[in-house]
């Protein structure tokens, strides 16, 4: 994710949006621990360390006895640096943690969180540069629990290519979100979010008709992955991506068409996800 920022470094010798370590934990059931590490913020421009020294030779948190790095905590009693971005923690919603960091070097490297329906989270005064870590959820009691999403580095994702492709879908018609199982391309061993690529024919019964994809389980209803019709009666084919749902019974993507007489059809050509592997006990 990129946003408006302004910032006064360069960029250094070290991977593409890099990120190592920055792993995400609950050290409490109000506090969020990032361990150390260091990423490039969002716009590619900045080095955000943790546990590290900056540019300005300053190590944050402290390193501690026998050279121990501290982790960072988020407090969500804090508002602002380290804290929530804004209000208080809600139950039942998920939140994004963002490293944050100052390109001038006079603030030190913080982390911040933020209901993840935001784009992005309000920065604190004097910070200018962010990276988003990860997400985690509360439950009804406004305890953090773990979400479905870690950081992980890319070389832990495994694509895998259907030959033929599976068929998900014949001449779906539903004008409400209906689930589509993909258990018989997509094994529940991998775990999500996983990213399936569809090859869709979607044939409408007027120009401007929509199809409209989203992970199963998902209550959104902005923002999500859509083919508009060019004209009525054209078959219109092309590739999409679209992250799948997964629970204990399903992988899955949730679909709808603007009519019950257009008609749509895909199937799996591919699939991208973390494998258990991935995740150590």
């Amino acid at each position: 994710m990129a946003i408006a920022q302004v910032q006064n470094d360069p960029i250094y010798s070290l991977p593409f949006q890099y990120i190592s370590g920055l792993d995400l934990s609950i050290a409490s059931t109000k506090v969020i621990a990032i361990a150390p590490g260091q990423a490039r913020d969002s716009n590619d421009i900045l080095d955000m360390p943790v546990g590290y020294q900056d540019i300005q030779g300053t190590t944050s948190p402290e390193t501690l006895f026998s050279g121990y790095r501290q982790p960072l905590l988020v407090n969500t009693a804090v508002v602002g640096v380290n804290g929530l971005d804004a209000g208080a923690l809600a139950a039942s919603s998920q939140y994004a943690i963002y490293l944050i960091a100052d390109s001038r070097g006079y603030k030190k490297e913080a982390g911040i969180m933020t209901l993840s329906s935001n784009a992005h989270p309000l920065l604190p005064f004097g910070y200018d540069s962010l990276r988003l870590l990860g997400f985690v959820s509360t439950n009804a009691s406004t305890n953090f629990v773990f979400s479905t999403n870690k950081p992980q580095m890319m070389k832990s994702a495994k694509t895998y290519v259907l030959a033929p492709a599976v068929s998900g879908l014949s001449a779906g018609t539903s004008t409400t979100f209906a689930t589509v199982d993909l258990n018989a391309a997509i094994p529940l061993a991998t775990l999500p979010n996983v990213i399936a690529t569809l090859a869709v024919t979607f044939i409408p019964v007027s120009a401007g008709s929509l199809a409209k994809f989203r992970p199963s389980g998902s209550t959104a209803t902005t923002g999500l992955v859509t083919i508009s019709a060019v004209a009525a009666g054209v078959a219109q084919t092309q590739y999409i991506q679209v992250i799948c749902g997964v629970d204990t019974s399903k992988t899955g993507i949730d679909y709808l068409v603007s009519s019950a007489s257009d008609s749509l059809s895909f199937s799996v050509v591919s699939y991208t996800g973390v494998p258990l592997e991935a995740y150590p006990a």
